[in-house]
């Protein structure tokens, strides 16, 4: 009986992930578009620098300015990627991890299988994050190209 109650449970917290994870992520798209939030006060703020850029000569600062936003990313792309190593050893020495985490008080003892399960679907949440960071970098990659080709003061199109 018990083993089906901290199955069910671990059921239970498995779908309230998946709900909060969609939930909020819907949350946000529908109240970011009638709400002001960073993201679209920040979207005012870059088209006032881009058009405020094609009035300058000297575009070293905003070539900075995207190269420090890309560092950032790049950062917790390379922090994802620790934490997912560090998850795989975990994974690798399951058994070992169990060990220790059942001499902690207050841990409910868990099976090796659903320990496994907890942390594949751990890793899968940072791989993810890894790709959403990565794809980040290219969009600032891809900013940088725009920085770069735009035209310059008095020149036609």
């Amino acid at each position: 009986m018990n083993f089906i109650l901290s199955n069910l449970n671990n059921l239970i917290a498995a779908c309230w992930f998946v709900l909060c994870w969609g939930g909020y992520t819907r949350y946000a798209i529908w109240k970011g578009r009638d709400t002001a939030c960073l993201a679209s006060v920040l979207h005012l703020y870059r088209e006032d620098w881009m058009r405020r850029m094609l009035l300058r000569d000297n575009r070293i600062a905003d070539a900075s300015v995207i190269g420090n936003l890309e560092r950032n990313a790049s950062f917790f792309a390379s922090s994802t990627l620790i934490i997912l190593a560090g998850i795989l050893t975990v994974l690798g020495a399951s058994d070992r991890a169990l060990s220790l985490l059942a001499d902690l008080p207050l841990v409910q003892q868990a099976s090796q299988g659903i320990s496994e399960i907890k942390l594949l679907c751990l890793a899968t949440v940072f791989v993810y994050a890894f790709f959403t960071f990565s794809w980040c970098m290219r969009q600032y990659n891809f900013a940088a190209v725009l920085v770069g080709s735009a035209p310059m003061i008095g020149e036609r199109q």
